[in-house]
């Protein structure tokens, strides 16, 4: 355990919030409760117990966090793959386990995919694609790049390729969270773009399921494949995808 809290609110129900080093575990029947009494909770519960009574949300299922209110009290809102949103905001009648426990919280989320400072050349590329006005066209769950899945962003300015996506079953909730919630540059900057300017060679090799291959200009081939089992954002992607292709020189077989 690193870290607690009592008595805060997760989507407006109070709850004690526990931090482990994998995830959040949300104890609703111990609202209302002290520092001391959640300690004797966790003293005398088996960890196997707490989760099977209590619910845990691992932070492999974040798909995104953000830190609305820094500080004490604070506000942090999360996106778990499925679509699910949690908004977890300490109360001043709140107490933690811990004296820097808020701000162990708000580091940890920080340090999480999708939230800590971007690299230089990723912020670069994110201050790039915010002065272009980038456009989401569409999205596709679960693609095949060279054998390894990805969530695919189809943007106005290029292709930007998501890694560790997660289940196909709950890809269309989880493309629809990520571009409710997350502008265009945001999605470049802490993810794979690969620009249809720095392609070279295109082709289609099969429509349905849509199958084809970018060569870009320092040589890498991407040989793009849809998955068997995927999900799509709306009803026309494959068409989207085929013409985001076709945009840089591949041609529909016939």
């Amino acid at each position: 355990m690193l870290g607690g809290f009592t008595d805060v609110k997760v989507n407006g129900v109070r709850n004690d919030v526990v931090v482990y080093e994998a995830g959040l575990l949300l104890l609703a029947d111990h609202s209302h409760s002290d520092p001391k009494r959640l300690r004797q909770v966790l003293e005398a519960t088996p960890v196997r117990e707490l989760l099977r009574r209590n619910r845990f949300v691992g932070f492999t299922d974040f798909t995104h966090a953000r830190i609305l209110k820094a500080g004490t009290p604070f506000k942090v809102a999360i996106d778990l793959a499925g679509g699910e949103q949690l908004e977890i905001a300490e109360r001043w009648t709140s107490t933690s386990l811990g004296k820097d426990d808020g701000k162990l919280l708000q580091d940890l989320l920080g340090d999480l995919r999708n939230t800590g400072p971007m690299p230089d050349a990723a912020a670069a590329e994110a201050a790039r694609t915010w002065a272009e006005d980038a456009v989401i066209l569409d999205a596709m769950s679960n693609v095949k790049v060279n054998g390894i899945d990805y969530d695919l962003v189809i943007l106005d300015i290029g292709l930007v390729f998501i890694a560790d996506p997660g289940g196909f079953e709950h890809g269309r909730r989880r493309l629809a969270a990520l571009v409710q919630t997350t502008a265009p540059h945001e999605i470049v900057g802490r993810n794979w773009l690969v620009r249809y300017e720095q392609v070279v060679d295109a082709r289609i090799t099969r429509s349905v399921p849509v199958t084809g291959e970018l060569e870009l200009y320092d040589g890498l081939r991407l040989a793009i494949t849809e998955g068997r089992f995927i999900q799509s954002l709306t009803d026309d992607t494959r068409d989207v995808l085929r013409a985001a292709l076709c945009s840089v020189g591949a041609t529909i077989p016939i």
